[in-house]
C-alpha cells in the first residue's frame, strides 16, 4: 500500500512539474502545446518514476 501511494505521489508531483514548466513557457509557445503533448510527457514522467520504484524494490 505504501508503494502505492509513493507512485501515486510520483505522479502528482511529474503532472504539477510539467504544469509548472508549461506555465514559464511564453504564451505563444503554450497556445501552440496541444494538450496530448502535456498528458505525455506528465504519462512518461509517470512510468519512469514508476520504473525507478521496480527496480528499487527488487
Amino acid at each position: 500500500m505504501y508503494r502505492l501511494l509513493l507512485g501515486a505521489g510520483g505522479c502528482a508531483l511529474a503532472f504539477f512539474l510539467v504544469l509548472g514548466v508549461v506555465a514559464m513557457l511564453p504564451r505563444s509557445v503554450q497556445e501552440a502545446v496541444p494538450d496530448t503533448v502535456i498528458g505525455g510527457a506528465v504519462l512518461v514522467l509517470g512510468l519512469a518514476g514508476a520504473a525507478g520504484l521496480a527496480r528499487r524494490a527488487r
